[in-house]
């Protein structure tokens, strides 16, 4: 398959390979990047595709992911297996990934987020925090353009945007944030990923050649199960978060698709 890629790549002047994160997810997921990369460097150094042209993209599944690795986040669902924890902060984390058989049965949970999602059932203390609409906030979309939220509604009840949960919670475990306002926040971000903070731009990132000398050094071998989609067909399409998981309008509409207009009391609202 690899072979074959490789000719395709080499016979157009503007190939584009995507490559979906759950593929990277698998146990030779840097075996299969690097085989990508590497392809993509012979495309280049053949002559036949522009050193400019950027040829693998990956696309994400996940909101915010590519904020996270930016951030020089590393996923490490499977270190909790291996290694429980004690203490436990899931900060949104409404995936299911982690259960509470994963666990020690005096394992501490605690999650921070908003719509009471699939994290909060499991957790010991909840911190409610506020959603996109209740919040100014950065997200970075799969391109990694940085874009920001405005306040539309007051946060409900107790709910409290999530940099000033995290900035209380370091000043009574004794180790207080230096920041005051999301400005400083958003310096320290700056400082951190300076992409983060350049609103509504798209950094240019073609490293192909750098990135195909760093997958030289992956000591991994390609499994022999083939590459399929782990998911071809959503059966919920618009319930995959947790706002439109809360939604009864929402879940009525599924309903309505579901099962037909006969099953919902006010088929008119879908």
């Amino acid at each position: 398959m690899l072979i074959l890629l490789l000719q395709a790549v080499t016979k157009t002047k503007h190939p584009v390979v995507v490559v979906g994160s759950s593929c990277l997810q698998r146990e030779d997921g840097a075996a299969v990047m690097a085989a990508v990369s590497s392809i993509a460097r012979k495309a280049h150094v053949s002559g036949e595709v522009e050193e400019t042209w950027k040829i693998v993209n990956v696309l994400h599944r996940v909101a915010s992911q590519v904020a996270a690795l930016d951030l020089g986040y590393k996923p490490g669902v499977k270190t909790i297996r291996e290694n429980p924890p004690k203490v436990l902060f899931l900060l949104g984390a409404d995936s299911g990934s982690v259960t509470r058989q994963d666990l020690p049965e005096d394992s501490l949970v605690i999650y921070q987020g908003h719509h009471g999602d699939v994290g909060a059932p499991m957790a010991d203390i909840i911190l409610p925090g506020a959603a996109y609409t209740e919040k100014r906030g950065t997200y970075v979309n799969t391109e990694g353009r940085a874009q920001q939220t405005r306040v539309a509604v007051t946060p409900p009840g107790m709910a409290r945007e999530d940099w000033r949960i995290i900035r209380a919670i370091s000043e009574l475990a004794g180790v207080k944030l230096p920041y005051e306002t999301l400005d400083e926040v958003r310096n320290r971000l700056a400082e951190v990923s300076p992409n983060l903070v350049r609103y509504d731009e798209v950094e240019e990132a073609n490293y192909s050649k750098q990135v195909a000398e760093l997958f030289q050094t992956v000591n991994q071998a390609l499994l022999t199960e083939p590459l399929v989609p782990p998911q071809l067909t959503v059966r919920d399409f618009y319930m995959t978060d947790p706002v439109s998981r809360a939604s009864q309008t929402m879940a009525k509409c599924v309903k309505a698709v579901t099962e037909g207009a006969q099953a919902v009391d006010e088929p008119t609202i879908c």
